[in-house]
């Protein structure tokens, strides 16, 4: 080897080692320039250039701090007690929303509007009020129904719809005398009534067809859907009953012959004549028909008394004792006698006025 021959040995990619009397040498680069300030090669093309604005990946930053935060045991304990907190937070969560703020609704159904407002008082429930409606054997102001059902889930202080009772719903039958059959059944049937036609009799005031009374009667309180008959009116009767009133039982009935009606005869107590009419029924000016009864009350006179006993007594004195008692006295043969007959005879029941004769002697 020549004195300046240098032999080389490896001694990494970017340096060499020289033998004595050589000398060690390194591969020097050159700097690099950014790439802002590179310049383009001889071969004229552009060096590549990332845009300032082009954002890094989402993907590798996330790795690049998951990298970062599983590296150190601190790290890990973290993201291991972030994941029991989320899972925690989540778990009360789901069981706050789908059980935990929901509790089951009360029994209120049978309870009085008192009685449920109390209950949902102390449950912390708030209570509204549907349209009540009538029922048959729930009394007022019961609780009929509720919403949601006893049982049923609801949110914790919710709010619970009561339907109460309004009892049994009844009804008065309206009043319809005096309108024609049609007007008054139509007005039945609005009232939730069921109108029947019923018979008809004579009226001297309603003309035919009109409404003379009702069954039950006009006000009479009954349920939803009870029958109501109703009785017409034939207008007036063919016959107008006479005034009797004054007269003797017998010419009485003789006039009401005459018109084909009959009496029915009741006799009374009357300070009148005997067998005289002190009142009859219809009045007089009804019309009936022929055949209808009119009933005649008839004096049976006043009430008797007895005759006293004036035998024995002097003509004069007997006079003055049958007048003190209001009988009239017709003397006989000799008035300054004695009495010695009186007729009616002493005690003998007779109407006041009634004449005595006294025969004396």
């Amino acid at each position: 080897p020549h004195a300046h021959t240098a032999v080389l040995r490896r001694v990494s990619d970017d340096t060499a080692v020289l033998s004595q009397p050589t000398q060690v040498v390194a591969a020097v680069r050159p700097a690099e320039r950014p790439p802002w300030a590179r310049l383009p090669d001889s071969g004229g093309q552009r060096p590549h250039r990332r845009r300032a604005d082009e954002p890094e990946g989402l993907g590798a930053r996330l790795a690049a701090l998951r990298t970062r935060v599983m590296g150190s045991p601190r790290g890990r304990l973290a993201v291991a007690a972030a994941v029991v907190v989320v899972g925690l937070v989540a778990a009360i969560g789901g069981w706050w929303f789908g059980v935990g703020r929901y509790t089951v609704a009360p029994q209120m159904v049978s309870l009085t509007k008192a009685e449920a407002e109390a209950q949902a008082q102390r449950g912390g429930f708030t209570l509204r009020y549907a349209d009540p409606r009538y029922d048959e054997k729930v009394p007022k102001d019961t609780v009929l129904g509720q919403t949601p059902a006893s049982a049923a889930r609801i949110v914790k202080g919710g709010t619970i719809t009561l339907t109460l009772s309004l009892g049994p719903e009844r009804l008065p039958v309206p009043d319809v005398v005096g309108k024609d059959f049609e007007l008054a059944q139509a007005e039945l049937t609005g009232a939730k009534l069921v109108p029947a036609k019923g018979s008809s009799r004579y009226d001297d005031a309603l003309p035919a067809g009109v409404v003379l009374a009702t069954d039950p009667k006009v006000g009479t309180v009954v349920k939803p859907g009870s029958k109501v008959t109703l009785i017409l009116s034939k207008g007036r009767a063919p016959v107008s009953v006479p005034n009797l009133v004054g007269k003797n039982v017998n010419e009485a009935r003789t006039i009401l012959a005459q018109l084909g009606l009959t009496p029915e005869e009741n006799y009374k107590d009357s300070d009148k004549p005997k067998d005289e009419i002190l009142g009859q029924s219809p009045a007089d000016g009804t019309g009936v028909e022929k055949g209808a009864k009119v009933k005649l009350e008839i004096s049976k006179g006043p009430a008797q008394v007895a005759v006293p006993r004036v035998i024995d007594m002097p003509c004069q004195q007997a006079k003055q004792t049958l007048e003190s008692q209001g009988f009239p006295v017709n003397v006989q043969l000799n008035p300054n006698g004695v009495a010695r007959l009186q007729n009616p005879a002493e005690n003998t029941p007779v109407p006041p006025g009634t004449t005595v004769t006294v025969t004396c002697l």
